[in-house]
């Protein structure tokens, strides 16, 4: 373990490369070869956040590849998502479905959630939907009555999502919520939605999570910085070429009860908040796996970090904070 540092960073932000974020739509153009493309940037919110894209692409191209993306964008949110008219919220109303006609988006979620499962002690469960709404989380956190917290753990968590010939049972009032991987894979679907239109490069961000990449030539280093959960300075740049980058901690959805921080992420062993990390930052191939080790590894700390297989990530770092308030990093690996 590093020392102790008073000021350390964890959440992952976009280096804002081409101005200010306020800005709705950025447009520059750039030379390879030669080829003249344009690199234009927008903001917009989505998926309960803001989304933030950056497209390099032939001229004629790029606007119509980033009002794709942002299509994409709003058609998962209400898919996905558990409110509304799309997919999940449908499953969850029902309490099944026939697997045979799940959405491929669907079908994936739910094998890499039950992959992820398995690789970090069920600490990242995608049925704690009645668990969050007992807490409240987002628009209204607060302490519930410890009765609530165990009628909604025994509806909660994987032991109540079950598999019977084609068709997938969820027990009476448990609700899948995919919120702890949702904005990942969409960052990822939309990436490679981007790529297979003609984008030579792109960026996609979505409340933290992050996908980027893109041809060789077009020589675009991404630079991602590391925040602190307790502050605004930064931590360390992290710089990949082709990958994503993940952040997950008690400093994004949390209220104070008597002097105690209580955060969105909540143990799936107990109905209640996790206090093993303030941030957990992963590097990986794709945004989704990186998304859903974050939130766990928030759960298990560095025993679950440690645990992890290496070939799911490139980087892990943990931040921790004592009951003292000084703050620690812990890190695995390196990119």
């Amino acid at each position: 373990m590093t020392p102790a540092r008073k000021k350390l960073n964890s959440h992952i932000i976009l280096t804002l490369l081409l101005g200010s974020l306020t800005a709705a739509l950025l447009v520059r153009a750039i030379f390879i070869s030669a080829d003249e493309l344009l690199e234009i940037k927008s903001k917009t919110p989505v998926l309960g956040t803001f989304a933030t894209y950056i497209v390099i692409a032939e001229s004629e191209a790029a606007g119509t590849i980033l009002s794709s993306m942002d299509s994409l964008a709003r058609y998962l949110d209400n898919e996905l998502g558990v409110f509304g008219d799309g997919e999940l919220s449908g499953l969850n109303m029902r309490g099944y479905a026939l697997i045979p006609e799940l959405s491929s988006d669907m079908k994936y979620l739910l094998e890499k959630s039950l992959f992820i499962s398995s690789v970090t002690d069920s600490l990242f469960d995608p049925a704690m939907g009645v668990l969050v709404n007992v807490w409240g989380f987002p628009n209204d956190p607060h302490f519930p009555d410890s009765t609530e917290i165990d009628s909604a753990l025994a509806l909660s968590g994987l032991k109540n999502v079950s598999i019977s010939g084609d068709t997938l049972y969820l027990s009476s009032g448990t609700l899948l919520d995919f919120g702890a991987i949702a904005k990942g894979y969409t960052a990822d679907r939309i990436y490679s939605h981007s790529r297979s239109l003609g984008a030579r490069a792109a960026m996609v961000e979505i409340g933290g999570e992050i996908r980027c990449g893109g041809d060789t030539e077009t020589g675009r280093l991404w630079r991602l910085a590391v925040r602190n959960p307790r502050g605004e300075d930064i931590l360390e740049m992290i710089e990949i070429e082709n990958g994503a980058v993940a952040t997950s901690g008690d400093y994004e959805s949390y209220f104070f009860d008597n002097g105690v921080r209580f955060c969105h992420i909540l143990d799936p062993r107990t109905g209640y908040p996790e206090f093993g990390a303030a941030s957990v930052t992963v590097v990986s191939d794709d945004a989704a796996t990186a998304d859903a080790l974050a939130t766990a590894i928030c759960v298990g700390g560095i025993d679950t970090a440690a645990n992890i297989p290496d070939s799911l990530f490139s980087l892990i770092i943990v931040i921790k904070e004592d009951q003292n308030g000084e703050i620690a990093e812990w890190r695995r690996g390196s990119v």
